[in-house]
Parts: structure tokens; sequence; C-alpha cells
């Protein structure tokens, strides 16, 4: 009688198997708990954690001896890794998060998030425009969060940990790059300028009167259509404000191409946009 041969593979299969997953519970050469480590970790991705898993991310000091840009990012999903994933910097650019510089590399650390920021792209055009020759950001966004949220509470203790810690490593922050607005779109805005100023006053509370880089932003999908109320609001903050600077305008931001499917995350092709926007109001 003939065997075939693939029902032969298969049963060799099957009994490989068992053996396999038998002695693997009694020797433990197989490293489930690395399986079981790397899928806490995701896991604790998918339930929006700050990414601080600094073992995956290179190690690097700055060079003292260059010119360094020294940014503080805050504000909701844009503002961290929710983006289209696929950016790797070119240039001098590092993240910080610990006390410690990393080479800097998506999904980001510090923010929430498993795609890609707008930061690195940022960072590389300030170096290619000349503006700086190194750049290190410290990212501290936490996306879907309000500007009620974000004034106070352990989201703002984090913001100003981060700040003392690069002050403490050098000495200065050139600015704080603020992008929120989108959960913040409704009907009702009244509350918006409020809030905003008392994030101000308790940033003043804690001796931080740095620029504040605001963006103009209410886009975020369809159920969210740009929202004319809410960005005169934030145009009248960075008139009423000195320590309030202009930032991008991303509800110009509105192709199809600009974001991804939701309609409010964006591509590489509007982070290239976006970031345009951020180097021109840095530079401004």
């Amino acid at each position: 009688m003939k065997i075939n041969v693939k029902n032969l593979i298969i049963i060799g299969l099957i009994i490989g198997s068992f053996v396999f997953g038998v002695s693997s519970g009694y020797y433990k050469h197989f490293p489930f708990s690395l399986v079981k480590n790397g899928f806490n970790e995701v896991s604790n991705f998918k339930r929006g954690g700050r990414n601080l898993n600094i073992k995956y991310f290179t190690s690097k000091e700055t060079d003292t001896l260059k010119q360094t840009g020294i940014y503080l990012t805050y504000g909701q999903s844009n503002s961290t890794n929710s983006g289209q994933f696929g950016y790797f910097v070119k240039n001098e650019v590092f993240q910080f998060l610990l006390g410690d510089t990393f080479v800097y590399e998506d999904p980001s650390l510090g923010v929430t998030g498993l795609g890609g920021s707008v930061w690195g792209m940022v960072g590389d055009k300030l170096i290619e425009n000349g503006i700086h020759e190194q750049v290190v950001f410290s990212n501290c966004g936490w996306g879907g969060r309000k500007i009620e949220q974000l004034k106070e509470g352990h989201y703002f203790e984090y913001l100003v940990n981060n700040y003392n810690s690069l002050i403490k490593r050098f000495g200065r922050v050139d600015g704080i790059l603020f992008h929120q607005g989108e959960s913040d779109n409704s009907l009702d805005t009244k509350d918006y300028y409020k809030n905003f100023n008392e994030f101000v006053n308790n940033l003043k509370q804690e001796g931080i009167e740095v620029p504040i880089y605001l963006s103009r932003v209410s886009l975020c999908g369809e159920k969210r259509p740009i929202n004319q109320d809410l960005t005169d609001i934030q145009d009248q903050l960075i008139n009423d404000f000195n320590l309030i600077k202009e930032g991008p305008n991303t509800d110009l931001l509105s192709e199809k191409s600009d974001r991804l499917k939701d309609y409010c995350h964006f591509s590489l092709e509007g982070y290239d946009k976006f970031s345009d926007m951020w180097v021109k109001s840095l530079i401004k």
C-alpha cells in the first residue's frame, strides 16, 4: 500500500510539534518568557501607555561643542506617535528620556502610539536649514486629551519633570511645541481660552517661562470638521500672550493625501508639509 508523501510530512510535523512542545515545557529551551514579555509590552502600547522601552533605542551623547536646539513637545495624538510610520532621521536628531539622549527613532520615546511622529522630520529640517547643528526633543504628549486635562494633573507633571530634567542636563529649553485642539472641537469652545490661560499660569508657577509655539488645529475626521471658532481662539491666545508664539495651522492640511484613512492623523506626505510649517514658525 502506497503512503502519500504529503501525508507522511504532515504526520511527521504533528509528531515533531508534540515532542517539541512536551520537551519545551520540561527543559524550558523555548523562550516563553521573552515572547510573554514582548506580548505584554505590545499590549501596554495598545492600552495607550507611554513608550518608555529605552532598551530598544540607541543611546548616544550629544556634542557639547555644537549648537543644539532643545525642545519639549506637548499636546494630543498628532504630537505623539499616531501618524504614518516610515521616516528615519538623516542628521543628529535626538530624543531625551530619563536623563539620557537616544538617536531619534519612531515610535518615539515618552509618548503614546505605535506609529510615526513629525518631530524627526522637524529636527532634520532645522539642521538642514542651518538653525541648529543638533536637535533634542523631549516628547510629552498623550493622545485624545483635552486642554482641560493637559493643563494640570499627571500629564502636566510629566511635562514639568521633563523640563526640569532638560534644564539639569542642558541648562535651557528653547521652546514648547504644542499641538492640541482636536478633542476640543465641538459646538462649545468658550472654555478653551480660559483653560489655556490656566495652563500658561501653571507653567509660570513651576518657573517655566519659555516660548510656547501653539498650533492652530481643529480638524480630526469627518465628524470633527474645521472649526473656525476654535482656531480663532488659538489665534487670540497668540495675540494676547507674549510667551505664546505662532505655530502651524494644520487645518490647512485638509487634502486626503495629507492624512491617514481616519482623516485626522498624518501621512508621510502630510508630515512633510507639517514639518515645514514647524520650521517656518521656529525660524520666524
